[in-house]
């Protein structure tokens, strides 16, 4: 019997037609596949949590990895159907945790994947936060959450028409928010140590790199139970621009303001309106206190 598929696709994605033309033919005979597609903002989480109560083995994002997240979020809705495998098509701007993973577009990889099922657990992480109307919120993720320039950089990549391509895109877009972007004073408390400070990044990584490519956290390893915490301080911009390069090469950067950690839980606090982003998605505000969860959903790669 043929496994049951679903693909939640990026509807506006612009590699949308590469999807139906070379991807969706190449599994379509092997599996039992259902393309959901999504038609607005946040349409993910939505799909991918019916998707979840319909009992397919596999979800698929096809998209970048706000898809992803947004996958991710669904199908934690429905904590029931553990069985549930989580799989990636990236087809994205950014990329972040197929890069990681090794994944491509390739449909013969992902259909080797599908058909050994042999998924192998990674950790994620959880969002405890608050939303614009105070209440408490909870969110998932998988790649990196950020505060600080982050979120700025999201809004800003929202609003852009991304026809420089993927590295142009998200260099204009962190080079703009970073000559608008005040930098922001944060709390940061772990069961092992404290940290207080202004930031200009402050992200926290489950994988290596988020922002296409910038690696924040060479080392970083999915299914080792920890979180990556990155730290940038209040860099001069001619700095930050020279350290961005670093980064894309997967270098550590040794400055007194750019700080290297690991927690399996982080508080933040911050005394003014501080967001916070996951994976290209707006999550909530601060205070919020972000733990991992090893293990705790099967992934193809």
């Amino acid at each position: 019997m043929a496994a049951a598929v679903a693909i939640v696709l990026n509807g506006i994605s612009r590699k949308k037609k590469k999807f139906y033309r070379d991807i969706y033919p190449a599994l379509a005979g092997k599996f039992d596949l259902t393309i959901f597609e999504t038609q607005r903002a946040g349409h993910a989480v939505e799909l991918a949590s019916t998707a979840a109560n319909q009992g397919f083995d596999f979800i698929i994002a096809a998209g970048g990895d706000g898809t992803l997240n947004q996958v991710l979020n669904g199908v934690q809705l429905n904590r029931s159907c553990s069985q549930i495998v989580l799989g990636l098509i990236p087809l994205g701007t950014g990329n972040d945790f197929a890069r990681t993973c090794g994944l491509s577009a390739d449909p013969g990889l992902l259909a080797t994947l599908i058909e050994s099922n042999l998924p192998k657990p990674v950790d994620l992480g959880r969002i405890t936060c608050r939303d614009q109307e105070d209440r408490e919120v909870t969110r998932y993720f998988i790649n990196a959450c950020s505060v600080g320039m982050g979120p700025a950089v999201v809004k800003r990549l929202a609003k852009s028409n991304r026809t420089l391509g993927p590295t142009l895109t998200y260099w204009k877009a962190i080079t703009a928010t970073f000559l608008t972007h005040r930098p922001e004073e944060i709390y940061c408390k772990t069961p092992a140590w404290e940290w207080q400070g202004k930031i200009r990044v402050l992200a926290i990584a489950n994988a290596r790199s988020f922002g296409n490519a910038l690696y924040i956290a060479p080392d970083a390893i999915v299914d080792d139970g920890l979180l990556n915490v990155f730290i940038a301080g209040a860099l001069p911009l001619w700095k930050f621009l020279v350290y961005q390069q670093a980064m894309k090469a997967k270098k550590k950067i040794r400055d007194g303001l750019i700080i290297y950690n690991q927690s399996t839980r982080i508080e933040l606090h911050s005394k003014g309106v501080c967001a916070i982003e996951a994976e290209g998605e707006l999550a909530g505000f601060l205070p919020a206190e972000i733990e991992v969860l090893p293990k705790s959903i099967n992934f193809l790669r």
